[in-house]
């Protein structure tokens, strides 16, 4: 008989909104997904995924973007996961909204995962002692080296008219921090990640967010990578041999 994976819905640092899917077992393996932009929240397919690897998968949404409270890029994305991060440290406990039931959480190891945008958000938290391996797939190391397919203005564009209440910043200048400020951007951070912790995987036919960044950024912080000869800026990590080598990166000491 197949298990159902149980999901609920709750809420870290009052603002932030999850999703939470609980394996059949807990191993005290707890997986944070900080997810692109402009998308969709819900990588239910993905959450399942985890969730079979024997994690408990937390799916937070940015504050100021969908069901979260408070506004977009007021402050760091990788601020509302380490939030997500230390709350449930402190707390290991989730309180499920729908019913009112709280639910016990073994938090022994965090690890991240994060894809395009939502790769400096993980790459940022390197310093967090019970954050053990960041895997980043196709993630934004330098906010200035961006695709011919998603230059940086038509992102923010297709963000706002495409999206529209999705993604709601406080000023419209605040899009600007991404390619003016160093507050989200890896590149500038190098000397503070810590790279023993990080696997990167991305395609060298991106056009979206270019994978040029990536060797010296390795080089820099001493970070594990594979870039994949083919598959755009689309890349599954739920891929068999993808998994392969991330499982392969996880289980390293």
């Amino acid at each position: 008989m197949k298990h159902k994976i149980l999901s609920i819905r709750t809420r870290f640092a009052r603002d932030i909104v999850a999703e939470v899917f609980f394996p059949e077992k807990q191993t005290g393996r707890v997986a944070i997904l900080a997810i692109g932009a402009p998308t969709m929240p819900s990588k239910k397919e993905r959450l399942q995924f985890l969730a079979k690897q024997g994690y408990v998968v937390v799916s937070p949404r940015y504050r100021g973007t969908w069901e979260s409270d408070g506004f977009f890029l007021e402050h760091s994305p990788a601020d509302d996961i380490r939030d997500v991060v230390l709350e449930l440290e402190k707390k290991k406990r989730v309180l499920d909204i729908a019913t009112g039931e709280t639910f016990s959480i073994k938090v022994y190891t965090v690890h991240l995962f994060g894809g395009s945008f939502g790769g400096p958000a993980v790459l940022l938290n390197t310093d967090l002692p019970i954050v053990k391996k960041v895997i980043a797939v196709s993630p934004v190391i330098d906010w200035q080296v961006l695709g011919e397919d998603e230059p940086f203005d038509e992102f923010v564009q297709y963000s706002c008219l495409g999206y529209g209440g999705a993604y709601r910043v406080k000023h419209t200048s605040d899009w600007q921090k991404l390619v003016k400020t160093d507050f989200y951007n890896p590149v500038a951070h190098a000397r503070k990640i810590d790279g023993k912790k990080v696997f990167i995987i991305h395609a060298k036919d991106d056009t979206n967010v270019p994978c040029d960044p990536v060797t010296p950024f390795a080089i820099a912080t001493g970070t594990s990578y594979y870039l994949k000869p083919h598959g755009g800026h689309r890349i599954k990590l739920e891929h068999k041999f993808l998994w392969k080598k991330v499982e392969a990166f996880l289980k390293k000491k």
